[in-house]
């Protein structure tokens, strides 16, 4: 098959089940893995949609507290790279050629009509420059073969998955780099999936398309209807 789903959850048990039955009308034989970042047990729902299913014993997304706020996030270095773990165990377990990053604010509306080279994200490009500063940006710039300077990979998008075992082929040392240049200290965005898979796409010298939100994909990310 060309393409398979990679799912984090948590406690929305009413988000989850309707994303997943819609992505079923249009996929119904396609692989999913569903991981339960330590929330609820779905083993059910998992059940019900042919899901392989895993529960974390760690909340990988767990998010921490910035000026008295909580932000969902990586909590930890070492939740980061159990996340990309958990992906690699979806690479495997899928098996195909793409992989699609499902959350309860990800609607399948259709088929998808056009696959990206590499990857695919949202229409909305957010700076990388706002989180650098100008010497990180232009010592990155210096030492990788840099294609694209944003962010958009989130909910929705898809990566091919050679791409994507390649990109995880990193040191600890270049995962970090990106904090040693950050000029917001703990900055929220830098322990999110979607900078992550960006940034990691990003000093790996691939280029990202312009596909959720687009009849590309029909996908549409943000939908909080099921909320």
């Amino acid at each position: 098959m060309k393409i398979g789903f990679y799912y984090n959850c948590y406690k929305n048990k009413n988000a989850t089940d309707n994303i997943l039955r819609i992505t079923r009308n249009y996929y119904p034989d396609n692989p999913i893995y569903l991981l339960s970042d330590k929330g609820d047990d779905f083993t059910d729902i998992a059940k019900k949609y042919n899901c392989k299913y895993k529960y974390s014993q760690v909340n990988i997304l767990g998010g921490r507290k910035i000026n008295n706020k909580h932000f969902m996030c990586f909590s930890s270095f070492e939740h980061c790279k159990i996340y990309m773990s958990e992906v690699s165990n979806a690479i495997k377990y899928c098996n195909t050629e793409y992989l699609v990053f499902l959350e309860d604010d990800v609607l399948i509306k259709g088929n998808i009509k056009k696959f990206p080279e590499f990857a695919g994200g949202n229409i909305q490009k957010n700076n990388f420059n706002l989180l650098l500063s100008k010497e990180g940006i232009k010592k990155i710039k210096e030492n990788y073969n840099i294609k694209f300077f944003f962010w958009s990979i989130a909910g929705g998008s898809i990566i091919k998955t050679k791409i994507l075992e390649d990109c995880f082929k990193i040191s600890d040392e270049e995962l970090k780099l990106f904090d040693k240049y950050c000029i917001h200290e703990n900055h929220e965005l830098w322990h999110t999936n979607d900078v992550l898979l960006s940034y990691l796409l990003m000093i790996k010298g691939y280029t990202v398309e312009a596909w959720t939100n687009t009849d590309k994909s029909n996908i549409i990310h943000p939908f909080k209807k099921f909320y």
